[in-house]
């Protein structure tokens, strides 16, 4: 990344990078190759990075505990990410980029999952044991909230209010959890454990309405259309299904079990024009404004600063 924000920390990712290869490696190639795949993909270096901004932002003074609270996350949430690639009907989904270097079964990418989902916790067992109930909180949350979305696969009536319970049970607890678990290994006390957990829930429900937008829309690529194929619950989908103009014909194709790519991204291209993108930009804005917030109340530093940076380019 070239952004300010992230050369604060750039030294401690480095090590995150280091620790993480040495500890996830297995006697077998392509689960190695399968593990750092999933490590490298987009977005998967900001969690980590929030983690070590938190932790010196909250009196944090120890590099090597920064760096192991980000590495235990960074892994177990990644193995957690893999399983994302399987869809409801046990295949391998494929993605607008190569994943991997070759085609796994959905055998491997579960068992490769799994493999990076413990090694996580095996790093935290051994190099700070604090983060554990953080992952386990996290883990039980996000597995009910798996079940949240299967139970409302293509459900036109979904409710505003239940697709942001399950933004924030599936996607936004992850920064949530780690950037208020850098804060425990920091030693903050429980108002800041709390303040820094509900940053870090604003901060991850404004990336994840971000990326459903980005899967419908593309950022310098074809569109996905993920979300819309798959009838997967997003509040970019909400808005869209409930528009005066197109619900109808979102609604449509959004119950569409046999919809074709093609047809998928023209309807993206109508909820691209609609009033359904202002409305989730209008949440966006107002959970950077409450994560901000938030960080304002803090002493000024280097670290605060870099958190702020950060949210500005959100």
């Amino acid at each position: 990344m070239a952004q300010s924000w992230y050369s604060v920390v750039e030294g401690e990712m480095a090590s995150v990078d280091e620790a993480i290869k040495k500890g996830i490696r297995s006697s077998y190639p392509e689960l190695n190759d399968m593990c750092e795949a999933a490590l490298n993909y987009r977005y998967h270096e900001i969690r980590p990075a929030l983690s070590i901004l938190s932790y010196y932002l909250n009196g944090g003074k120890d590099p090597k505990e920064a760096v192991a609270n980000a590495v235990c996350f960074k892994a177990s949430f990644d193995g957690l990410h893999m399983h994302d690639l399987i869809d409801e009907n046990g295949k391998v989904l494929s993605t607008k980029k190569k994943f991997f270097a070759k085609e796994p079964s959905t055998t491997k990418v579960i068992v490769a999952g799994d493999f990076l989902y413990v090694m996580g916790f095996r790093q935290a067992y051994s190099t700070c044991p604090k983060a554990v109930p953080y992952m386990i909180q996290a883990s039980a949350t996000i597995t009910n909230a798996i079940f949240d979305i299967v139970n409302d696969l293509r459900n036109p009536e979904i409710s505003c209010e239940k697709v942001m319970e399950i933004i924030r049970k599936k996607n936004a607890i992850e920064f949530q959890i780690i950037m208020e678990s850098a804060a425990a290994q920091a030693g903050a006390d429980e108002d800041a454990l709390k303040r820094m957990g509900l940053c870090g829930c604003h901060i991850g429900t404004a990336i994840q309405i971000h990326r459903d937008m980005e899967d419908l829309f593309g950022d310098g690529d074809k569109p996905r259309c993920h979300t819309l194929l798959t009838g997967t619950p997003t509040l970019i989908m909400f808005h869209a299904m409930n528009d005066s103009v197109i619900g109808q014909a979102v609604r449509d194709a959004y119950t569409n079990t046999e919809l074709a790519l093609k047809d998928a991204i023209a309807v993206a291209n109508s909820i691209k024009s609609s009033n359904a993108v202002f409305k989730c930009k209008e949440v966006i804005e107002d959970c950077k404004r409450k994560a901000s917030e938030i960080l304002s109340s803090l002493p000024d530093d280097r670290y605060r600063a870099a958190l702020l940076e950060f949210i500005g380019t959100l």
